[in-house]
């Protein structure tokens, strides 16, 4: 399977500064154009003997002026946000293509073993591990003790055969005296295949399925070198 690696920031490149504010600047330019020349030719018609207030006028030159540096102000903080995203996402690559450990119980499944870490349950319990579809059915489950062990799911789906490829859950179950006391996730080391940005920031999609953000990772570790005939494939393009 070959993972696709890449960074997606609102379809994949950076915004540029929104035509909204381009637009906005372009009509109070002319709204305050408009202003002057009704300004002038009141001005110029007024009656001598009942001049118009000349403090209207201030004030409303000093709110068209008010509103042209807030826009100036607006087109120089979104330049200013795109360049900070731009910076983000060179931040944000840093992490593809790397493993890293995540407490998740996401499987993804496309034929090839996935592994996890069970983590060691509370003294006087016991363990169920399930594996289940996203529609909450049961494909596979084994008993086991407290202790902190790996697990490995091959796709068995406890019957003899193997579970259509997919996306699945793996959780863990504790029980004590026959009654169910926790439910919890495994721990998992998988690669980071894809970094995209959302309304909560950035987001970092794992290739067993699972979308956490770097704050859930617990530990990183450089990926394993290609193999001479992984390379091979690679450069041939069969991957």
């Amino acid at each position: 399977m070959q993972a696709i690696n890449d960074v997606t920031f609102g379809g994949g490149q950076p915004s540029p500064i929104p035509s909204s504010t381009e637009e906005s600047a372009a009509t109070a330019a002319s709204d305050f154009q408009s202003f002057l020349m009704l300004l002038t030719a009141q001005l110029r018609n007024q009656d001598p003997l009942s001049p118009l207030d000349s403090t209207q006028f201030v004030e409303q030159l000093a709110s068209f002026s008010a509103v042209e540096q807030q826009i100036e102000t607006n087109s120089k903080l979104e330049a200013l946000a795109e360049r900070l995203s731009v910076s983000a996402i060179d931040e944000a690559s840093q992490w593809i293509g790397r493993d890293v450990e995540t407490t998740s119980g996401a499987a993804h499944f496309e034929g090839a073993a996935l592994s996890y870490l069970v983590p060691q349950g509370a003294p006087g319990t016991t363990t169920e591990i399930v594996v289940s579809d996203l529609a909450g059915n049961v494909v596979y489950s084994e008993q086991g003790d407290n202790q902190r062990r790996e697990f490995t799911w091959t796709g068995d789906n406890g019957e003899g055969g193997v579970a259509p490829n997919g996306d699945y859950v793996v959780s863990i179950n504790r029980y004590s005296e026959g009654e169910l006391v926790e439910v919890a996730q495994p721990i998992a080391f998988t690669r980071v295949v894809q970094a995209r940005f959302e309304e909560n920031g950035v987001r970092l999609v794992l290739e067993n399925g699972a979308v956490v953000s770097p704050s859930e990772i617990a530990a990183l570790r450089s990926a394993p070198a290609a193999s001479e005939s992984d390379a091979s494939d690679i450069l041939s393009g069969d991957v």
